[in-house]
């Protein structure tokens, strides 16, 4: 049995990124339950207008697949049927979780991980104006590290703030593709100075390569210019860091591979999120167990979140209740 489902979740308050603001996230959910078993295999994934997609759409390449899934579809197959994308990632983690359940065991022992328990997750400012982001930062002083979403305005002056409001706490700033490389060149070492330890996406991804040859003062990440493991060689010598999210590989089997992928080329790993419950974050916690730096605080940006959720205390992640997902 198949269940694909359209769901909304409203959030605590605007979440306001460069490329726009929101109160609410959409999201997908997949549930398999093979017959005359007890259990089922959850997945979640958020699709995103930035990669073309939408709710509807990727219901519709759900549904076109679901004669497959029903007959018994592995992992493995979906790479012939799906790209990379939300479509594939739900599926894919829904069949972890099933595999987990089927073996009585855990996706983390299926992998050989070491499973999702004290991993140090950043926690997210919206753009604001600078006082009002030195505000937020200061109700967050304690993290050890903060997620900044800017454009292309104020940056140094909002980042100043910041730091003035959480002195202790290291800063990735997040500017969503909206600069230019010239304004990189200008304000990193400005920033370098301000406790700030990555600078993930700040050209158009089409502009990559204006980054050949360009020695940063701050480490660069790779986001909207990293999807799945046939970017990694293009994005060597570009970036330092890539933020693999499994809306964008299109399932934890893609994100372990680039992981190794990108370990291969000694690209620094980050594990991301879209705006999703903690269903979406607990696959992509398997895989950050692994990474250096870890953005899943998508919950805590929701007013409600689903049962055996996770909990966030200055950074801190709850251990991952197996009863979400990935565990007998």
């Amino acid at each position: 049995m198949l269940n694909i489902t359209k769901e909304t979740w409203p959030l605590k308050e605007p979440f306001i990124i460069a490329r726009g603001s929101r109160v609410e996230t959409e999201l997908i959910t997949v549930d398999i339950r093979l017959d005359n078993q007890g259990y089922s295999g959850r997945g979640e994934s958020v699709p995103s207008p930035r990669y073309g997609e939408n709710i509807d759409s990727v219901h519709q390449q759900l549904n076109a697949v679901s004669p497959e899934i029903r007959e018994g579809l592995n992992r493995h197959d979906l790479y012939d049927l799906l790209p990379a994308g939300a479509a594939r990632n739900a599926l894919d983690c829904a069949l972890w979780d099933l595999e987990a359940k089927e073996k009585a065991t855990t996706v983390s022992d299926i992998l050989g991980f070491l499973y999702p328990d004290n991993i140090q997750t950043v926690q997210t400012i919206s753009i604001g104006t600078a006082e009002e982001m030195g505000k937020a930062a200061q109700k967050l002083s304690k993290f050890p590290m903060l997620k900044i979403k800017l454009n292309d305005q104020d940056i140094v002056k909002r980042i100043e703030e910041i730091h003035a409001n959480a002195p202790q706490s290291r800063l990735l700033i997040d500017a969503n593709e909206s600069w230019c490389f010239g304004q990189l060149k200008d304000i990193a070492p400005a920033l370098a100075r301000l406790n700030v330890v990555m600078i993930e996406q700040p050209l158009p991804a089409a502009n990559d390569e204006e980054l050949s040859g360009y020695q940063s003062p701050v480490p660069l990440g790779a986001d909207e210019s990293c999807h799945t493991s046939d970017d990694v060689k293009r994005l060597r010598g570009l970036y330092d860091i890539v933020n693999i999210k499994l809306d964008k590989t299109g399932g934890l089997t893609e994100a372990v591979k680039l992981a190794a992928k990108a370990r291969e080329a000694k690209l620094g790993i980050m594990v991301g999120c879209m705006v999703g419950t903690s269903l979406s974050m607990a696959p992509a916690m398997v895989l950050a167990t692994r990474a250096a730096y870890v953005d899943l605080d998508a919950p805590a940006l929701l007013s409600k979140d689903r049962a055996y959720g996770l909990t966030i205390n200055n950074g801190q992640m709850s251990r991952l209740d197996e009863r979400l997902w990935g565990g007998a």
